[in-house]
Formats: structure tokens, sequence, C-alpha cells
């Protein structure tokens, strides 16, 4: 069972950027407070000892220091500019007991928060944070493998996939869960229908009518897949994992694709082997069902069981995607979810204004997922700095994000092992993946350390 929940940071930033001054040649540092309360149900306690991180999206420099016994992190000589905010604390039983005046039936309990794309300057010079609640589940997103080989020595996309661990100690059926790619805005540029963290502000999407609700409660799936089965069919034993393939194909040897090409592999080593995965993503009868042509490089492999399709956008509105394929930049968010049915509204970005089908021209929807239904989400991200998204996950479910380093470059996310236990290896799982993940060569079943 788990022995450890999870409290997340919602925050609210106070801040004005009319007056960029930041950039300003010799710009003097000043001074700046983070205010970290928990929420009202802790009776919007001051919380103390909290590690709070200021760190400039530019330059990537840093300044870390902790919260005093009133919950004040004072920064001296900031340099102006744009900052992620970023915090954490870790409470041992004994240290909840003590703040808060009653026990829990856990070893430890994790706070976070974050806020994102922060201007600090000579008009804003504080910003606050409010504890919050949120859940964390026994399965989590284990290795994320979304940057490819090298697109003519190894396999480029085809060997895309995704691992999913069961991190307690209790067999988990991976049966009817659900899978999502999370979309949000891909480029940091301005934007009038934004929030001012730079994502977009869903309120204003065409049909929305639910206010800021939308942008807190919910986030926007690309397109889902699920993991077929009768309820019992497809056990996750604890400490194991299953491995979901864009095409479960063995990607060292040779692919002949549907129009009969054969594409080399120059170099093996680069890439994977995914021939025995545990489920794939093949959509050949699908897009066979809509009238398109299936996508040549999609081979189903017949020992391998497909998943089923979610949602692929509106009827008549399908995505354009022809693969399960994930962006090797990075600028997607992938959450993991269980429901009895997948009966939710789905809407276009807010920049839309107007639905169209003009067979040429289509509008894209976006399903909307409840946050309190995910089990595990993790937050990718640019390589470069400089490209850094706007967070589409909130801070209940990802604190931060993970990267790596360069697309095609056979390298993948994988989540760090926190501890073995009896043989069984417990991966680390603080709903911050800045810290949770590190950067490897992509290793189906394998661990990070």
């Amino acid at each position: 069972m788990k022995n450890k929940f999870l409290i997340a940071l919602s925050a609210f930033a106070l801040f004005s950027c009319s007056d960029d001054d930041f950039s300003q040649a010799g710009a003097q540092p000043i001074d700046y407070k983070v205010s970290v309360t928990y929420d009202e149900t802790f009776d919007n306690l001051a919380s103390k000892n909290v590690s709070v991180k200021l760190k400039n999206t530019n330059t990537s420099d840093e300044y870390v220091m902790a919260t005093d016994a009133q919950g004040n992190a004072n920064f001296g000589s900031v340099l102006p500019g744009t900052y992620d905010i970023n915090a954490t604390v870790t409470l041992s039983a004994a240290e909840f007991t003590a703040t808060f005046g009653y026990a829990l039936e856990t070893e430890e309990v994790v706070f976070n928060a974050n806020l994102n794309q922060i201007v600090i300057n000579t008009n804003n010079t504080m910003s606050s944070l409010t504890l919050k609640t949120a859940r964390l589940g026994d399965l989590v997103i284990k290795q994320i493998y979304y940057g490819g080989s090298h697109a003519q020595q190894g396999a480029s996309f085809r060997d895309q996939f995704i691992e999913i661990f069961n991190n307690s100690n209790e067999v988990i059926y991976a049966d009817g869960l659900y899978i999502a790619q999370v979309m949000g805005k891909m480029n940091n540029t301005a934007h009038p229908k934004t929030q001012t963290n730079g994502q977009w502000d869903w309120s204003q999407s065409l049909g929305m009518t639910i206010g800021n609700n939308a942008n807190t409660n919910y986030v926007y799936a690309d397109y889902v897949f699920q993991i077929p089965g009768n309820g019992t069919q497809y056990p996750i034993q604890p400490g194991e994992s299953i491995v979901i393939a864009q095409s479960a194909q063995n990607h060292k040897a040779p692919l002949v694709d549907l129009t009969g090409e054969e594409i080399p592999i120059v170099n093996p080593d680069l890439t994977i082997d995914l021939s025995n995965a545990d489920f794939e993503a093949y959509l050949g009868n699908f897009r066979i069902q809509i009238g398109e042509e299936p996508y040549k490089y999609d081979l189903a492999n017949p020992a391998v069981p497909d998943l089923l399709i979610g949602y692929w956008g509106r009827e008549g509105f399908w995505n354009g995607n022809k693969d399960f394929l994930m962006d090797n930049q990075g600028r997607d968010s992938y959450v993991i979810f269980r429901t009895e049915t997948l009966d939710y509204k789905d809407f276009p970005t807010p920049d839309v204004t107007e639905i169209v089908n003009t067979g040429t021209s289509q509008t894209k929807f976006n399903l909307q997922i409840p946050v309190n239904i995910i089990i595990d989400g993790v937050e990718t991200q640019h390589a470069n700095t400089s490209s850094a998204l706007p967070q589409r996950l909130p801070s209940s479910i990802d604190n931060s994000s993970t990267k790596i380093t360069a697309a095609f470059s056979s390298k993948s996310v994988m989540r760090k092992t926190k501890t073995t236990a009896n043989g069984r290896k417990i991966l680390q799982d603080t709903n911050n993946s800045a810290e949770d993940f590190v950067e490897v060569t992509a290793n189906p079943k394998g661990f990070a350390n």
C-alpha cells in the first residue's frame, strides 16, 4: 500500500509586467519575497522551512532559500528577469503531527508548488503560494521515450514508447487504464487569450461555460488510448511494468513499410527491440474506418495486443496524427487515469474563433479531462531553455518538468529508484519531475539506478 500521500501547491502570483524593465542594461538587483501558506484545510497556516527556488528562464541562474517561521522566503539581490518559482518540502509523519496536531498513516508528506513565467522587476516584488492537497497513485509513468533515435542511422520516431510501473506492493490490473497526451500552447509568444503563466486560457474557448474552472480543474488531450481487457486480463505485478510501443517491431532490423520500401537501420545500437512490448498503438484499421489510408510505417504485430482508441478528435474533425506520435521536442505531457466512461466534452484551443471543416482545413478539438481522476502525469519540456513552454499540467499533478538534451538522441526520461524493499524496487514519486526523473539511454523495463 502507499506509505505516503502528496500535497501540492496551487499558486497565485501578484505581479505586473507592464514595465518590462528587466532587460535594461545595468538593471539593479531587487528584494523579492515569496509567501507560502497552507490552504483553509490547514487553517491557512504559514509554511516554514519550505525550500523555494527562483530560476531565471533566460540565463538558468538560480536563487534558493527556505521560508522562515512566517512562511516567507525573502530573497535579496535578485536580478530582474523572468523566473520559474518552485517550492517543495517533505515532512515526516512526526513533523506533520507536530505541525497540524493530528496523525496520518503515512511515513512522509510531500508539498510542492510552482509558478511559471513570473516577471520580477520593480513593479513586482512578491508572489504567494497556497498549499492544496493532491492525489498520488500506485501506478506511475516510469519512462517516456519521446525523442526517438537517429533519423538516418536509427529508427527515427518509430521506436517511441511509454512505460507504466506498479509502484505498490499489490497486483494492479492494467485493464481499462487510459493514457492521454496532453496538449497546450506550442510556443511562448504572447497571445491575448492566455493565462498569466502563458498557457491557454481555456475559459475563452468556444462553447466553454465554466469560467476559470476550465483552467484549474481540467487538462486537454490531443488523443487518448485505452488498454483493453476484461478487468483481470492484464495484471501488473508489484515492482513490474508494461511497455506501450508506438510500433511493436524490432527496430534494430530493417523495416519494410506498407508501400514495400525497405528502410535500412545503419546502426542498430542506436535503437531498440520493441517486438516484445506489452501493447502497441496500431491505428491501421481505425484509419480505414474513417476513410484514410493507414500510415505507411504503422505495421501491426499480431503477437502484441492493440490499444483501444478512446479519443482521436471529434467525429468528422479527426486528429491529424496518423499514429501514436509523441512530440520529439518534448512539447507534450502525459497522464494516466481511470473512468467508467470517456463521455467528456471537447473544445478547440482558445485562439479558434469559428469552427471550420472545409476538407483542406478543419478545427482541431481537444478532450477535456478532469484533474481529479488523473492517477499520474509527467510534464516534458523543450530541450532548449529559451524555447521552454508554459506548464500544461497543474502543480497537483506535476510540479515541474523533465526533458532530454536533444531529439533523435536515443535518450528517454526515466523515473529514479528511491529504494528497494525485499527485492522490489520502489520508484521516486514526489510529483516533481525535475527531481523524480533522469535522462538515460532508452531501456524498456530497465532502471535508472
